[in-house]
């Protein structure tokens, strides 16, 4: 008996979205050919990343659990996020739903630290140093001082392309080429065994980050497929 009454048949992930304007390459989450499965999005009007990131009043967090709620009415299976820094609100969604909640790369913090040890020197690439703060560690029940982290500040073109929403236009080489920079800065700063991409803007460029620094790299794209394989598990006997 296959069971009806929902908006969407089969859909492994549903995705939260903050409003933005720019391009999504192949490679980011609400680019509908970033999986090898079927996505829906769900965005927040005029929640921007800006609002989220400078200004997270405690009214913001409300908008984020009432799409939850709608997701899983209509029928997904999983829920993510496309700002790591919704990790803040981790917590309060996740005990508002009944199927899996995952708003944030931030949430494998934990896991990639127990994958590769205490000792080990674990980076975190996120669009601002500023703005991340102990309150997204906790929400994912991590220790912001786990963490060597670095910002995206200081880089202009992911700067006023992403968080001030200047272009909508993507020149892919000129993005990639700096966000490959801050990552082997990171890297060679501080010698480290793993890198874990907190933005989501990030993951589009992953491939040439890996390439370019030789270490693992952990992204919400790589946590999201996690996820859709266990709601979603292949039947071996076939």
């Amino acid at each position: 008996m296959l069971k009806g009454g929902y908006l969407y048949q089969d859909m492994p992930v549903g995705i939260i979205c903050l409003e933005s304007s720019f391009a999504k390459p192949k490679g980011h989450l609400r680019n509908h050919y970033t999986f090898p499965f079927p996505t829906v999005h769900k965005v927040l009007k005029n929640i921007d990343i800006p609002r989220l990131l400078f200004n997270p009043t405690p009214d913001l967090m409300q908008p984020f659990i009432d799409a939850a709620k709608e997701l899983e009415a209509e029928g997904v299976k999983a829920i993510t996020g496309s700002c790591g820094f919704m990790a803040r609100f981790q917590p309060q969604i996740a005990a508002e739903v009944s199927i899996p909640v995952l708003v944030s790369s931030l949430v494998q913090a934990p896991m990639v630290r127990t994958m590769h040890g205490k000792d080990a020197a674990i980076g975190i690439l996120t669009a601002s140093n500023k703005a991340l703060t102990e309150a997204h560690f906790e929400g994912v029940g991590s220790d912001i001082n786990d963490f060597i982290i670095k910002g995206m500040e200081g880089y202009d073109y992911f700067w006023n392309t992403i968080i001030e929403g200047k272009n909508n236009d993507i020149d892919l080489d000129r993005m990639e080429a700096e966000i490959c920079d801050a990552a082997e800065v990171l890297v060679k700063e501080n010698n480290l065994d793993a890198l874990i991409l907190e933005c989501t803007d990030l993951p589009a460029f992953s491939h040439a980050v890996h390439k370019r620094i030789g270490l693992p790299v952990y992204d919400i794209n790589a946590l999201i497929e996690y996820a859709a394989f266990c709601v979603r598990r292949p039947d071996y006997r076939k």
